[in-house]
């Protein structure tokens, strides 16, 4: 418990808060601006912040994603077209094989790699089945690395 304090002790405590309330009144306009000058000073800030060129945007150069390789193909997408006109599509070649779940592999098609999954399409075929020695194609035949379809 604290002890009383004595009447010269409050008005000595009275004073002090008075003085101190007293000088926080007297710095305030000092510290806040007339609405005029508020208002000059936001329009020459605006003014500043509109002349400010800085520097030129980046580029960077455009990638084709084709899908996410590790979800799994959606049957009702479709990731290339259906059919190339005959004679101008290139055979697909095999360039790579991912072996696990769900196995991918990395196929060229007219100088384009794209990630593919059983079911998706390499060129004009559809990819039945993918293995450590190659991917088998819906017409029954089979590539392997760096061998152009038989």
């Amino acid at each position: 418990m604290l002890p009383g304090l004595l009447d010269g002790e409050r008005r000595a405590l009275a004073r002090l808060a008075t003085m101190l309330v007293a000088g926080a009144l007297c710095v305030l306009p000092m510290t806040t601006q007339g609405s005029s000058i508020a208002g000059a000073s936001a329009v020459a800030a605006r003014a500043r912040a509109q002349s400010f060129a800085g520097p030129s945007p980046l580029a960077f150069p455009a990638y084709t994603v084709d899908r996410d390789p590790f979800v799994p193909a959606d049957p009702q997408v479709e990731d290339a077209p259906a059919e190339a006109p005959s004679g101008t599509a290139s055979a697909p070649v095999l360039r790579a094989v991912i072996v696990g779940d769900p196995p991918r592999a990395l196929v060229e098609v007219d100088g384009n790699v794209h990630v593919v999954g059983i079911g998706d399409r390499a060129g004009a075929l559809t990819v039945v089945a993918i293995d450590a020695d190659g991917i088998a194609l819906s017409d029954g035949s089979r590539l392997t690395i760096s061998q152009e379809h038989s």
